[in-house]
């Protein structure tokens, strides 16, 4: 029991306070010996395949993500991400290929829109969690361009404030805003807006 205590450690270590299930077992770890470690008191299941230390929080951003991998964090929860909001979305915020059919866990804890294949890795980029694990998101331009475009299915505080801190940034991109605006469509309102807010 210790080595498997001694790799559990490790690999929530790995995990930045997360275990998951597929990596505990290709990890040597059977379903029933992290059964076993939950009885114990050792691990907490903090959802079906997802193991985190008693009393800890868990990055459910990380392993939403690690259970689906086609999943990429956009509008408000890539907004928040980025720091352009600063509020913690209630439900996460995806963006998932037209063909793709998300778990029920997946559904559940996201509010989902669906792309085409073709404009899915448009401004992928890997940003932290508050938890320090690493998650695929949309850049700050890809994200603005998003959230234009989905502008009545957004708070309109939420819109506002995003639109105004971005020119703030020191990374702040106008050209490629610019070039993503036009692959969407959103150029002239995307322009209207800002003309108007700043």
């Amino acid at each position: 029991m210790d080595n498997r205590l001694e790799l559990v450690q490790d690999l929530l270590r790995t995990g930045h306070g997360t275990l998951l299930a597929p990596a505990a077992q290709s990890a040597g770890l059977s379903r029933a010996a992290l059964g076993k470690f939950v009885a114990d008191g050792v691990l907490e299941r903090a959802e079906w395949g997802v193991y985190v230390l008693p009393g800890a929080l868990d990055d459910k951003l990380y392993w939403l993500q690690q259970r689906a991998k086609k999943i990429v964090y956009s509008h408000e929860t890539a907004l928040y991400l980025h720091g352009l909001t600063d509020r913690s979305p209630l439900r996460y915020t995806i963006t998932v290929p037209s063909s793709y059919k998300p778990s029920r866990t997946v559904l559940a804890w996201c509010k989902t829109y669906y792309i085409r294949p073709a404009l899915l890795d448009l401004g992928k980029t890997m940003l932290p969690t508050g938890m320090g694990n690493e998650v695929v998101a949309y850049d700050l331009e890809r994200t603005l361009c998003d959230v234009v475009r989905s502008r009545s299915k957004i708070e309109s505080q939420i819109f506002v404030d995003a639109l105004k801190r971005y020119p703030l940034r020191r990374d702040a991109d106008l050209g490629r805003l610019s070039a993503y605006a036009a692959r969407f469509g959103v150029a002239k309102l995307l322009h209207q807006y800002m003309e108007v807010l700043l």
